[in-house]
C-alpha cells in the first residue's frame, strides 16, 4: 500500500490518524442534518405562519373585511334612534381587540367576542331602524357572517396541524428544539 498523498502529508498530525476521518465524517454529517434540516424546518414554519397572512383568501384578509363590515354596521346603528351607545361601544372595543391581538389564537378569541357584540348590536338596532337603515345593516351583517364562514373554512388550521405533526416527529423535534422552532398556533 502506498503512503499518504501530498495533500494528506500537509494535514496536521492529529488529522492524519485513521480514527479521525470517520469521526470527522460523522460530525460533518450531523452538521449537515441539523444545519440543512434546521433551515428547511425554519422555512416550513415560516410558510405555515405566512399562510395566515398572505393571499386574498387568507384569514387576515377575511378578518380585515369582517372588521370593516362590523365597523360599517356600528356606524349605521349609531344613526338609529334609541340604540344604546354601550352596545355600539362594545363593537368598537371588540374591533380594537381583534386588531391588537398578536397571534392566531388571540385573534380567534377576540373574533368570537366581536361576533357576540355585532349580533347584540344588530338585535338592538334592527327593530328601531327605518327601512333603509335596516337594509344597510342586514347587508353588513351578511358580509360579516360570510367572512366569518370563510375564515372558519380556511385551510390555515390544517396547515398548522400538518406542521405540528411533522414537528412532533423525530428528528424534527430535536432539530426544532435546537433551532428554537415552536409549534404553529391554531386559529380557534
Amino acid at each position: 500500500m502506498k503512503g499518504p498523498c501530498k495533500l494528506e502529508q500537509k494535514l496536521p498530525a492529529a488529522l492524519r490518524r485513521k480514527a479521525v476521518a470517520p469521526a470527522l465524517a460523522a460530525v460533518m454529517a450531523l452538521a449537515g442534518v441539523f444545519g440543512i434540516g434546521g433551515a428547511k424546518l425554519a422555512g416550513y414554519a415560516q410558510r405555515t405562519a405566512a399562510s395566515f397572512d398572505s393571499g386574498m383568501y387568507s384569514i387576515s384578509a377575511d378578518l380585515d373585511a369582517r372588521l370593516n363590515a362590523a365597523a360599517n354596521l356600528a356606524t349605521v346603528a349609531g344613526k338609529v334612534d334609541g340604540v344604546d351607545e354601550g352596545v355600539i361601544a362594545a363593537v368598537d372595543g371588540a374591533i380594537a381587540a381583534v386588531q391588537a391581538a398578536d397571534s392566531p389564537a388571540a385573534k380567534a378569541g377576540a373574533d368570537r367576542t366581536l361576533s357576540e357584540a355585532v349580533n347584540a348590536l344588530y338585535d338592538a338596532a334592527a327593530g328601531a331602524a327605518n327601512a333603509n337603515q335596516a337594509d344597510l345593516m342586514a347587508g353588513e351583517l351578511a358580509e360579516f357572517n360570510s367572512r366569518g364562514n370563510t375564515i372558519y373554512n380556511n385551510d390555515y388550521n390544517s396547515n398548522a396541524r400538518r406542521f405540528n405533526q411533522d414537528l412532533g416527529g423525530q428528528p424534527a423535534r430535536l432539530i426544532g428544539a435546537l433551532w428554537g422552532i415552536e409549534p404553529a398556533e391554531y386559529y380557534e
